[in-house]
C-alpha cells in the first residue's frame, strides 16, 4: 500500500533512461511540470549543478535549450546538451557568458557553503524576468521537526548526510530572506517528494512508537510540514 497518508513499502531509487535521479521520489517530475507552466518554450535554462544529466535530459525533451553545470564532468551521461565544469563554492558568474533565460538548482544549495551567495550570484545569470526553480530538503517538515526533537539534527542532515554533502540546512524563512535581500520574488512554494505520516515499510515495536509519535507531529505542526522537501520558482523582477 502506498499514498499521501501512509506507506508500506521502502523507497527504491529513480532513474531515467538508465540515468539515476539525485532527488527524492517525484521531484524531477514535480520540477518539470514547474518549469512548464512558468518559463516558455524554447527558452535557455542553465541547469546548475547537474549531476548525471537526469533533469537536464528532461528539460530537453520538452523543448528547452539546456546548458548543464556541475564539478564532476565524469559523471555526465548526457552527450549532446552542453556541460561545463564549475565548482558554485567558487562563483558562479565566471562560468556564464550571457543571461539566460531560467536557472534551475535542484538539491543544490544544502551542498553550498555560502547559499546567499550564491542568490546573489544567479540573479545575475538571467535576464529581467528570468526564473530560478530550486529544490532543497524541507528541513520544518513535521518528520523533520520530530528528528530534531530526538537527535538534535534535522533530517537529512545526519552524520551520514555528509558524505554526499549535506552541509546547509536552510529553512524556507532562510531560502525567502535570502532571495529578498539578492533581489528575487517568491512566485511559487510546493512541497515536493514522497513523505507520507505513517511509514509501516518496517514492522517493530520502535517503528511502532515512531509511527504515532509521526502522527502526533503532523497533527501538531504549522507551517511547512508537509514535503520531503520544498520546490521554489523565484523571479528576477
Amino acid at each position: 500500500m502506498r499514498n499521501k497518508l501512509l506507506t508500506t513499502e521502502k523507497k527504491v531509487p529513480e532513474s531515467d533512461r538508465g540515468i539515476p535521479i539525485h532527488a527524492d521520489e517525484g521531484v524531477h517530475a514535480q520540477m518539470a511540470a514547474m518549469a512548464e507552466r512558468f518559463v516558455p518554450l524554447p527558452s535557455r535554462i542553465l541547469d546548475v549543478g547537474a549531476g548525471a544529466g537526469a533533469f537536464s535530459l528532461r528539460l530537453a525533451d520538452r523543448g528547452y535549450d539546456v546548458t548543464a553545470l556541475d564539478v564532476d564532468e565524469d559523471k555526465w551521461r548526457v552527450g549532446h546538451i552542453p556541460f561545463r565544469i564549475l565548482n558554485l563554492d567558487g562563483g558562479l558568474l565566471a562560468s556564464i557568458d550571457v543571461p539566460y533565460d531560467a536557472l534551475c538548482c535542484l538539491e543544490v544549495i544544502e551542498h553550498l557553503e555560502n547559499p546567499w551567495q550564491f542568490m546573489r550570484e544567479s540573479l545575475g545569470a538571467v535576464r529581467p524576468g528570468g526564473y530560478l526553480l530550486l529544490s532543497t530538503p524541507n528541513v520544518t517538515s513535521f518528520y523533520s521537526r520530530l528528528m530534531f526533537l530526538i537527535h538534535g539534527r534535522f533530517h537529512q542532515f545526519d552524520p551520514a548526510d555528509l558524505q554526499y554533502g549535506h552541509i546547509n540546512p536552510m529553512t524556507a524563512f532562510e531560502i525567502e530572506t535570502a532571495a529578498a535581500y539578492a533581489g528575487w520574488r517568491v512566485v511559487s512554494r510546493i512541497p515536493g517528494g514522497y513523505l507520507p505520516v505513517f511509514d509501516f515499510s518496517a514492522l517493530s515495536v520502535r517503528s511502532f512508537v515512531l509511527n504515532v509519535l509521526r502522527g502526533i507531529f503532523f497533527l501538531a505542526a504549522r507551517g511547512d510540514k508537509r514535503g520531503w522537501c520544498l520546490l521554489y520558482v523565484l523571479q528576477r523582477p
